[in-house]
């Protein structure tokens, strides 16, 4: 196959592009908005999901990220050493580790947010509330209908 039907001959043909391309950016300016605090944006949503859910499992949070298990199970190798996380074990249940922020975890999770909200808001302000509303409905319908079987 060549790499020219490999190339939309119009703009309006591939939205998955444009989709990817705006992902990209964010996921850009994003890290940029997050320099300062330690945390990539991958581990910005791991203390996320952290701090709304102490007891969240390394499964859920793997889907969070939207890493594999086995790469959150080294980004929570990371954050621990880094000294963002503690994890325990379970008092009652030994296969069960807990996992929650330390107070720099806590500190890290407060400025991501801040990030995270300023990063979609740039994103947003050229649309009104009303297309931000739709572009929601329209995403969140088109992942549904790729997660049909």
């Amino acid at each position: 196959m060549s790499m020219r039907k490999m190339i939309p001959t119009d703009r309006e043909s591939w939205i998955g592009y444009d989709l990817k391309m705006t992902q990209h950016r964010l996921r850009q300016r994003l890290e940029a908005e997050l320099s300062g605090t330690g945390v990539s944006a991958s581990q910005n949503a791991v203390l996320l999901a952290i701090r709304g859910n102490p007891r969240i499992s390394n499964a859920a949070l793997a889907r969070t990220a939207f890493v594999t298990p086995q790469s959150m199970q080294g980004m929570l190798v990371t954050l621990e050493r880094d000294g963002f996380i503690l994890r325990t074990p379970h008092p009652e249940h030994g296969r069960i580790i807990m996992t929650e922020l330390t107070e720099k975890g806590r500190t890290a999770a407060q400025a991501g947010m801040v990030a995270a909200e300023s990063v979609e808001r740039r994103m947003l302000s050229k649309l009104t509330d009303d297309e931000a509303d739709v572009l929601r409905d329209l995403l969140q319908r088109c992942a549904d209908a790729l997660e049909e079987s």
